[in-house]
């Protein structure tokens, strides 16, 4: 029946076993998925596989009406995952900084640790709405990691303690991007995985 899959989004703390308490933060997504993954880890025997989780969530950046031009920041922050065969136990690895990247206004919310010095560039058009639709052109920087100090969750992703939480378990932030878009306010999404 539908009523045991579908419910109501203003019960979904009652409803629901999510905590993630820690933050006191208010989210506007929340998405949480859990998979097994089944692989030969170099082990004497096939394991069954370990259970990896993903948490999306997605919060304003604040409460002010973004009025710059249109633009996003991202960053991908890497982790290596090691298996212990002998205790049955996943690791993450902070493996750096990642990739990061920002464009139009992006640097009056974020900082990019080290950037490049050559810029791209960016063009979005679509006739969809007609002739009179407005394009974007503008040039985006590159770069390695990235410093965010805005709501809901600020981070630093130059160090693997910068980018864990810790609540009932550790979160590993894994994406992180923010949209810029004029007339709304900036919405800033986030990706993490977490061993169940």
């Amino acid at each position: 029946m539908a009523d045991t899959c579908c419910k109501l989004v203003g019960s979904f703390y009652t409803q629901t076993s999510f905590t993630f308490s820690g933050l006191n933060k208010c989210f506007i997504s929340v998405n949480v998925n859990e998979n097994t993954e089944y692989n030969d880890y170099s082990c004497n025997t096939m394991l069954g596989g370990y259970t990896v989780g993903s948490l999306n969530l997605a919060g304003y950046a604040g409460t002010d009406i973004y009025t710059g031009c249109p633009g996003s920041a991202s960053v991908q922050v890497l982790w290596l995952r090691k298996y212990d065969c002998e205790n049955d136990k996943l690791y993450f690895i902070y493996a750096g900084e990642g990739r990061s990247s920002m464009s139009g206004d992006a640097y009056s919310y974020v900082t990019l640790n080290n950037t490049y010095t050559k810029k791209t560039k960016i063009i979005n058009a679509s006739s969809q709405s007609g002739p009179t639709s407005l394009f974007t052109d503008i040039e985006q920087t590159e770069g390695i990691g990235m410093n965010y100090n805005l709501e809901p969750i600020s981070f630093n992703s130059s160090s693997e303690s910068g980018c864990t939480l810790s609540d009932d378990r550790d979160y590993y932030l894994q994406n992180f991007r923010i949209e810029l878009v004029p007339g709304s306010i900036p919405v800033a999404n986030y990706t993490f995985a977490y061993i169940p």
